[in-house]
């Protein structure tokens, strides 16, 4: 399975969003989100499912 970091990082280039843009809209730091996206600090639970969320990656499949 590919890293995680790298499909958040891919998936906020695409939707053309900064990092200090998505770390302004998650209420956390610039620096922060690039030490998530170079595995050298890791997000809460809560953090990463707002990051997923404002990047809309869904998380669970949708039951059908």
């Amino acid at each position: 399975m590919e890293n995680y970091r790298l499909i958040l990082k891919e998936k906020r280039e695409k939707l053309g969003l900064s990092q200090h843009k998505l770390a302004d809209q998650l209420g956390i730091t610039q620096t922060f989100l690039s030490e998530i996206e170079r595995g050298r600090k890791n997000p809460s639970l809560e953090q990463f499912f707002r990051i997923c969320e404002a990047l809309e990656i869904k998380v669970f499949p949708e039951e059908g």
